[in-house]
């Protein structure tokens, strides 16, 4: 049984298109991307605009300790390395090269490297505006890609990422292009075999900017392998096998490079257990910036008991069990601390600040995604498997951030997808049907 969709005269089945009436009216949009990606920089432009002065300064403060002093390392040809010579492996070397690129240009036009900056980040933002359309067209059509594309680009807090040369717009892009791709080929190309591998490679683009997409190329192989269940398992397998290849060709230079540098292998970087350690204690270390935090008293007591222990957290052997042993001690603390960093992974804040109001807009979403996402579950077919495609990369995104400082920073990636799942809900007349 094939399950054909037709809407506004097109109809569509995974694998291919009848394009025949709506041939015309859909060359007579190819002008809408280019209009959204204009109004997402407009839009971004006037955010940084009416923002108040306070709250404009750079507070990214990996920016400053690491992705810049790197970026300048690589124009200089030192490399990937600290002042003493050691190698730099904290993070994966994605976003210094963007950043090296972006400050090299800057030179090369004679322009000041905040000028350039701000581009990369309105452009970057410009084109999510026009993947998250892309991708939306694809599934629902052009009215409910509008609605997916105008909710992402003017959602505060993707907006709050732009204003600071952060790593997740470079991110952002590569991850929703990645995304795009996938769909795409399940939908138009389920047989393009070379449109998987290159998927694969996205996949590891996005990881080397942040490794907190070390497992969206196994969520995307698992999505592909239950999409195409009608498949033989003998070509799924080979489609799947395809995907991860592209993530592996994109990330083992990396990883080669680390393995003769530190003679082991990492994991994309090594500031995994640092990341952790700064998840359970955020409270008690200030850093300088973190407002004073109004904790219950057993959390913040068992915060540090945890910093007392900071010494012997240098593995995640170690990290589990120092964990294991506070837990069976403060049963009633940890069980908080464990709610705590669920519920902050949606509205909290490195610096602490404006916790409460984040969390008010974020409840207001959160009633428009979650009608949205119902109402596209119901159709049913590729449509209910999108949401929950969509849903798994949720789960994984809120696992990781959980897992390290959970903040809303580290899930707002996934908030694009979760708005292009939600725009089903708007799609003004659908006849699905069972051939």
């Amino acid at each position: 049984m094939a399950l054909r969709v037709q809407e506004f005269g097109a109809t569509e089945s995974m694998g291919q298109v009848n394009r025949g009436p709506a041939l015309g009216r859909v060359r007579s949009y190819r002008w809408v991307p280019l209009l959204i990606f204009a109004a997402s920089i407009l839009i971004t432009v006037t955010f940084w605009k009416i923002l108040p002065g306070g709250f404009r300064a750079n507070e990214a403060s990996d920016y400053f300790a690491f992705y810049e002093p790197q970026a300048r390392n690589l124009l200089a040809g030192r490399g990937f390395a600290h002042t003493d010579g050691s190698p730099a492996t904290e993070y994966p070397p994605g976003h210094p090269l963007i950043l090296a690129g972006i400050l090299g240009m800057s030179h090369w036009l004679h322009l000041r490297e905040e000028i350039m900056l701000s581009v990369f980040a309105a452009v970057g933002m410009g084109l999510s505006s026009v993947l998250i359309f892309l991708l939306a067209r694809l599934l629902w059509g052009s009215g409910p890609a509008l609605i997916a594309a105008l909710l992402w680009m003017t959602y505060p807090f993707a907006l709050w990422l732009t204003k600071q040369p952060n790593s997740e717009i470079s991110f952002i892009v590569a991850f929703y292009a990645a995304l795009l791709l996938c769909w795409y080929v399940l939908v138009r190309r389920p047989q393009a075999r070379v449109l998987y591998f290159i998927c694969g490679v996205l996949c590891g683009f996005a990881m080397l900017i942040r490794p907190i997409a070390m497992g969206i190329g196994i969520l995307l192989a698992l999505t592909v392998w239950f999409v195409k269940r009608e498949t033989p398992a003998r070509a799924r397998l080979l489609l799947v096998s395809l995907l991860l290849l592209g993530n592996l060709v994109a990330i083992i230079p990396w990883e080669a490079w680390a393995y003769a540098k530190t003679g082991r292998v990492i994991l994309l970087s090594t500031n995994s257990v640092k990341s952790l350690r700064d998840g359970v204690t955020f409270a008690v270390e200030t850093k300088g910036y973190r407002e004073n935090s109004n904790l219950p008293a057993d959390v913040l007591l068992l915060m540090d008991d945890i910093r007392a222990r900071q010494s012997e957290l240098n593995t995640f052997a170690s990290m589990g069990r120092v964990m294991s042993l506070e837990f069976r001690s403060h049963p009633v603390a940890g069980t908080k601390l464990v709610l705590l960093k669920l519920a902050r992974s949606w509205y909290g804040t490195d610096s602490g600040r404006l916790e409460w109001q984040i969390l008010l807009i974020q409840l207001a979403y959160l009633i428009v995604i979650s009608w949205g996402s119902w109402q596209a579950w119901k159709q049913g077919g590729i449509h209910r498997w999108f949401v929950i495609g969509a849903l798994l990369l949720v789960v994984y995104f809120w696992g990781m951030t959980f897992l390290a400082l959970s903040i809303l920073r580290y899930t707002v990636p996934v908030v694009g997808l979760v708005f292009v799942a939600s725009a089903g809900g708007y799609r003004r007349r659908t006849r699905v049907q069972a051939t």
